[in-house]
């Protein structure tokens, strides 16, 4: 069962019918550029630095088939020196071994760092952009140049009511 979840990706998302699935990695390279000359504008920008509820993920399971308890762990240690130690303890029982557990927390961080609000931004419709798509934002307004994040959320607005037509879509970011 637990080698049956470990091929699951971090995120399944539906659009319509369709389920999507996406495994999200920190070395995934951006798919848009907001900002900057020739790029997409940037009509309204709210970027945040805050860190993470968690920076440090422990997992612990039962015992092992030698009668030792099973524990993994992850640690983002830039983000510790940064902010402290901030960590959050799970308990699973389904797991067996160490490795197993470390696998758990590292996906576990990964996923709570993914989810984490880090700003939005307005610009033009973009069709093509996707949930968890990477973009990178350049806004000389706010001081943010080149910086890479994830779509948490896309909302788009259509107001045919005004002229000109209003066509807006907010991005949620969370850190890529």
């Amino acid at each position: 069962m637990l080698s049956a979840l470990s091929k699951v990706p971090d995120f399944v998302y539906w659009e319509g019918t369709t389920p999507y699935l996406k495994e999200v990695t920190t070395s995934e390279a951006s798919d848009y550029i907001h900002g900057g000359s020739g790029n997409d504008v940037i009509i309204a920008g709210r970027y945040g630095c805050r860190t993470p509820s968690y920076n440090h993920i422990e997992v612990f399971a039962g015992l092992s088939s030698t009668a030792l308890p099973t524990f993994g762990d992850e640690v983002d240690y830039p983000e510790v020196d940064l902010v402290g130690h901030r960590l959050q303890k799970v308990f699973d029982y389904a797991y067996d071994s160490n490795s197993e557990c470390d696998a758990r927390a590292v996906g576990q961080l990964r996923k709570h760092n993914a989810t984490e609000k880090r700003g939005e931004l307005t610009t033009l419709p973009n069709v093509g952009l996707q949930l968890f798509d990477v973009v990178t934002a350049t806004d000389s307004r706010a001081g943010i140049s080149g910086e890479v994040y994830r779509v948490k959320a896309i909302e788009e607005v259509y107001d045919y009511t005004k002229h000109p037509v209003v066509c807006r879509q907010t991005l949620a970011l969370g850190a890529r």
